[in-house]
């Protein structure tokens, strides 16, 4: 008791999860951070020799230059189905969370596009067979984020947008000039956005992310999480680029 007459008895204990989760007095600044502090392993990421040798640079050999091209790329679709597959089956356990607003953007549901792309270029949708190592560990590490601290798929579903969904319209076109499609065939995972709607989507996306109220712990984590998802995605196409059994032989129809 103080002189006051208030009493100030011990407080309440709370759990190291909802001291992360706490709300702050205002916004964190969250989508900056993530800008700015992962510049480095997203790099990392797009400079891959594989990225680089699927989307940047010429495939010699005539027909089998392009057979091989497309054994890769369909190898590359599969990983990311079986990624984007489990993001989606998490989500009905996220909807009415304050995270919603960034896990549940409609662009980032793609795993119907690329069964889509798979049926195309192979006929076999199946991708959970061909997944190679590095791809079940980011599958574990998502999975094991939602049980132990939900806040950290903010950093999985950043990364997305970062890798797949900013640059969407110039990957379809550069894949639609490579393997020559036309009408959007084989293209469906990368046409989510125009290229006129990118900019309005980046905006929609920081907007909440920055009005996300998280304590300063949770914040850090999150940008420390997309630092790992993109190390994750970096291992992954390392993996593809050394041809390993991820990379089944399949060209376009």
């Amino acid at each position: 008791m103080t002189v006051t007459g208030v009493w100030r008895g011990p407080r309440p204990e709370t759990s190291a999860r909802e001291r992360r989760l706490s709300v702050a007095s205002q916004a964190t600044g969250l989508a900056t951070r993530l800008e700015e502090e992962t510049v480095e392993a997203r790099l990392r990421v797009e400079r891959s020799l594989f990225l680089q040798s699927l989307f940047c640079e010429p495939w010699e050999g005539g027909v089998l230059g392009e057979y091989v091209r497309a054994a890769h790329y369909t190898a590359y679709l599969r990983q990311l189905h079986v990624l984007y597959s489990t993001f989606e089956s998490l989500l009905p356990r996220l909807r009415d969370v304050p995270l919603a607003q960034v896990l549940w953007l409609p662009e980032l549901r793609r795993a119907s596009a690329l069964e889509a792309d798979l049926a195309w270029f192979c006929g076999d949708t199946r991708s959970e067979p061909f997944a190679c190592e590095e791809t079940l560990l980011h599958v574990e590490r998502m999975r094991e984020v939602l049980e132990a601290a939900p806040h950290l798929l903010l950093a999985h579903a950043y990364t997305r947008c970062v890798l797949d969904l900013y640059p969407g319209p110039l990957k379809a076109q550069l894949v639609a000039e490579s393997f020559e499609l036309e009408d959007g065939s084989g293209t469906a995972f990368y046409n989510a956005l125009t290229l006129g709607e990118v900019p309005a989507f980046r905006a929609r996306l920081h907007e909440r992310l920055e009005a996300l109220r998280l304590s300063e712990d949770a914040v850090e984590e999150i940008v420390q999480e997309a630092r790992l998802a993109f190390r994750l995605h970096a291992r992954l196409c390392e993996s593809l680029a050394r041809g390993g059994p991820a990379v089944v032989l399949a060209a376009p129809r």
